[in-house]
């Protein structure tokens, strides 16, 4: 499969990628990552049309337009339809000028204390999970996870890491959330699940030794965290693609 049938299969639905794309995936950085954004782009689009409505007046407005009992001509009939594309169009512009406002936004006070809070906790819990544990018993590890209130489904993919630890946490204003160790290249990765968390756009978890990420899920925010280098596309690929809140 080429580069651009691939994107194509991913782009076609980001929510339910086939078997078969995802294993082509797999060992190439490039295209999990390319996953991982379809993903979080379909996220934020789906999140920005359920908060967008249309003006209350539009729909009386075009169902009146639609009974009005005017006898038109052949050539008059194409500029009616032209009227129904215009409205169409002011909700879809609608949409786009509050996404763009929603992706400019910059990151709020709680944004920046879940941010700080998420290296501070990966500090004070890496003496825990830093010496060679063995593998976590998945049924123990949703459990943990199932108490912040999602879940792992637990298909090939995911089976494929390694959970060196899992643990329930209290992070950003005392929410509860999972956070979920895994075996990386480059040393462990911090995954963490947290419900009704305020971050609403894609933000960088950075200083000297760590590098990650939060990115909005649904209810709630997943969030990487690993050594510099550690190719973190990957695990967002994986627990994105696996991963749900209960409802």
């Amino acid at each position: 499969m080429d580069d651009l049938e691939f994107r194509k299969r991913v782009l076609e639905n980001p929510s339910e990628i086939a078997d078969d794309v995802l294993s082509i995936a797999q060992g190439n950085s490039e295209r999990l990552q390319f996953i991982a954004e379809a993903k979080a782009m379909e996220e934020r689009i789906h999140n920005t049309a359920m908060s967008v409505s249309a003006p209350e007046s539009l729909a009386q407005q075009l169902k009146a337009l639609s009974e009005r009992p005017i006898e038109l001509t052949s050539t008059e009939k194409p500029s009616i339809r032209r009227y129904f594309a215009i409205a169409a169009s002011m909700v879809v512009a609608v949409a786009i000028t509050a996404s763009v406002g929603l992706f400019n936004q910059q990151p709020s006070a709680a944004d920046i204390q879940l941010r700080d809070d998420v290296i501070r906790h990966v500090y004070r819990e890496a003496p825990r999970y830093e010496s060679n544990l063995q593998d976590m018993d998945w049924q123990e590890v949703n459990k943990v996870v199932a108490e912040a209130g999602g879940h792992l489904i637990e298909g090939q993919s995911i089976k494929t890491m390694h959970v060196k630890f899992a643990n329930g946490c209290r992070i950003g204003l005392d929410r509860r959330g999972a956070h979920i160790v895994l075996e990386g290249t480059q040393g462990a990765v911090s995954v963490f699940m947290v419900k009704h968390s305020p971050v609403k756009k894609a933000m960088s978890v950075d200083d000297p030794r760590f590098s990650g990420k939060i990115i909005p899920f649904g209810e709630g925010n997943l969030i990487f965290v690993g050594e510099k280098q550690e190719p973190l596309e990957t695990y967002e690929a994986l627990i994105t693609q696996s991963f749900e809140w209960e409802i």
